[in-house]
């Protein structure tokens, strides 16, 4: 119990020592004339007087933590108190990583952004809407959802198979993306394309990849394409500002 005690006594003193001393140092900076230009009277609080103030709270909480209570052998003490300082630095570290993965990152390149171009295709006897625009295109993940923008119409025709391509700006890092072709029917072809959370833009043009799912307006959920679904999309990731 004296460590469990420890523990909740450092965690406090830390939270408590940081922000008092983060509060009182700005109050008495002003005192003395120093200068918040630019914020150097706050920076100096929440970066230089702000942590001394936690860390001695922090030491502060714990021993006050391991007096409560019976005494104890100072071997046993130092133990216990150990024990509390790295399982608060664990639980920081827990808290830490918690909010950098939580947090959306952007997807950049030596601070360029991205885009995922790719091409549909459909065999030559599939009708495709004389009008590119109106097949809607999304990018769904699960930070957000992006429209996409068709480059060239109408499909061109090649070898069987006609074709359109279109771009999709990628603002986040994630490796769950859908690629979902709204047409004018109501039936939604989706694609899952095989991209990391930051995908490699020199591996060039994937593979050709039939369609992965199917939405329909009467169907709760996705189910598996049949005959009617014979599109097929490859894609790239290329960074912007570079051909």
């Amino acid at each position: 119990m004296s460590a469990l005690r420890a523990i909740i006594g450092g965690i406090i003193g830390l939270v408590a020592g940081y922000f008092g001393a983060a509060y009182l140092s700005g109050i008495v900076m002003g005192w003395f004339g120093v200068s918040d230009f630019e914020g150097q009277r706050g920076m100096a609080a929440v970066f230089l007087f702000g942590p001394i103030g936690g860390l001695i709270g922090l030491v502060g909480g714990i021993v006050l933590g391991l007096r409560t209570g019976d005494k104890q052998p100072v071997r046993r003490t130092l133990r216990h108190a150990g024990i509390a300082v790295l399982a608060i630095l664990a639980i920081a570290a827990a808290g830490l990583a918690i909010q950098y993965y939580s947090v959306p990152r952007p997807l950049e390149y030596d601070g360029a952004g991205a885009a995922l171009q790719f091409e549909l295709r459909a065999p030559a006897g599939f009708a495709l809407p004389s009008d590119a625009n109106a097949i809607e295109v999304t990018l769904d993940t699960d930070l957000n959802q992006q429209p996409a923008l068709w480059l060239e119409r109408p499909a061109q025709q090649e070898d069987g198979w006609q074709t359109l391509s279109g771009t999709v700006e990628l603002y986040y890092r994630t490796s769950q993306r859908l690629l979902v072709f709204r047409f004018p029917d109501g039936r939604d072809r989706i694609f899952r394309p095989d991209l990391g959370a930051k995908p490699d833009p020199e591996q060039g043009w994937s593979d050709w990849r039939k369609v992965d799912f199917v939405g329909l307006p009467d169907q709760p959920q996705a189910v598996k394409p049949g005959p009617e679904d014979p599109l097929e999309i490859r894609y790239r990731v290329r960074v912007r500002g570079i051909e």
